[in-house]
């Protein structure tokens, strides 16, 4: 008797293509999920360390730096001092929009933040605590208000114009120091 051999069916054929298909579609969706989480080319913000220290932005000449931790404005102040530097003082549009973009690198939804302003010293009487001479502003429409009489610190990124605005100095935001220079 003549024994024929049967070839046992080969599954590994099909293994391989089902593999190769799998890796494609995994690839793809990599791919698509990357694209996703990655910010648009208008919203990527390059910034340049430049001889600022770790952690430290420049821009013209001075070093910026954000702090995500949410402070008093005389905290944040305090905490900036500790670093040779104060609360950031905005003296042009252009040096508003960097300090702009610096919190947008770190924070996505753009929310308060403290800047160097205030008139605790004297009501309507503006200053920066770095004690440069206030030139420049970009106060949002119908700002600064004292609203209730206790507004006296101010914080960038209102709503919905994204421009300053004054608030009570107890409130807790995010801030930007900036080191110290010549006032312009």
């Amino acid at each position: 008797m003549i024994q024929q051999h049967r070839k046992a069916p080969s599954y590994s054929k099909d293994l391989d293509r089902d593999s190769d298909t799998n890796m494609i579609l995994f690839l793809f969706l990599f791919g698509l999920t990357l694209a996703a989480a990655s910010p648009s080319d208008e919203r990527e913000v390059k910034l340049q360390r430049g001889n600022c220290p770790m952690f430290w932005f420049s821009f013209n000449g001075r070093c910026y730096k954000y702090v995500s931790t949410r402070l008093t404005w005389a905290d944040a102040e305090l905490q900036c001092q500790s670093e040779r530097a104060n609360l950031v003082s905005i003296h042009s549009l252009q040096e508003q929009n960097f300090v702009k973009d610096l919190i947008k690198n770190f924070d996505n939804a753009e929310g308060r933040t403290w800047i160097g302003l205030s008139d605790i010293h004297k009501e309507n009487r503006w200053m920066w605590s770095d004690g440069c001479v206030v030139k420049f502003t970009f106060w949002s429409s119908g700002e600064p208000n004292n609203y209730h009489g206790g507004e006296h610190c101010a914080h960038s990124n209102y709503e919905p114009d994204r421009k300053w605005n004054d608030v009570p100095c107890s409130q807790t935001y995010p801030s930007v120091c900036a080191s110290r220079i010549d006032c312009p």
